[in-house]
């Protein structure tokens, strides 16, 4: 049985399962999506490996992969993450959606969704997003959210990767708990 983590006003965030897989497969081997996290050629994945991944699970929503599902018709849309609070009390998110699916704010909403999971389930200081430098949605979806942006940099990924990488060019953003609970109190 699917465990729905949070849903927002027209998605619902669920725990993956292993029959979602076709949904990851064409994330996952998509260059337009793949692109952008360093990865032009897409990923060197199969469905049955996939399937596994996602069968490993753990006990929680977090470090897991979750299915974003458009509640109107059920249409699986896309992928996100929850990442637990590193050391200095910054949490992570991914959000990746199929491109047949670009356009309609859903990143945004999920990304609010992430955000507001994270802040309530977990005593993080701050979230971070890494949008690539050339993806202006995932630029923009940071800032529809509050994300003030940090930093740049380059991540290089190891010599040893085993499938095509090119460096990734990003921005890194944040959106603290004081940011967070200040636009909360506006939207009451």
């Amino acid at each position: 049985m699917a465990v729905t983590v949070f849903e927002t006003e027209r998605l619902a965030v669920r725990i993956a399962e292993p029959e979602d897989a076709d949904l990851f497969l064409a994330l996952w081997t998509d260059p337009r999506v793949m692109t952008n996290v360093g990865f032009p050629e897409g990923l060197d994945v199969t469905r049955d490996g996939i399937a596994a991944r996602i069968a490993k699970g753990g006990d929680s929503e977090f470090e897991r992969h979750l299915l974003v599902v458009r509640k109107a018709d059920g249409a699986a849309i896309g992928e996100a993450c929850l990442h637990l609070p590193e050391e200095d009390g910054v949490a992570g998110t991914d959000v990746k959606l199929l491109p047949e699916h670009w356009g309609h704010h859903y990143g945004a909403e999920v990304k609010q969704g992430l955000l507001d999971h994270l802040f309530t389930h977990t005593d993080c200081t701050a979230v971070r997003g890494a949008p690539n430098v050339g993806n202006v949605a995932s630029i923009r979806m940071q800032e529809a959210v509050g994300g003030v942006r940090v930093r740049e940099d380059t991540y290089e990924f190891p010599d040893d990767m085993p499938v095509a990488t090119r460096p990734v060019h990003y921005y890194l953003y944040h959106v603290t708990r004081e940011t967070w609970e200040a636009r909360r109190r506006g939207a009451d």
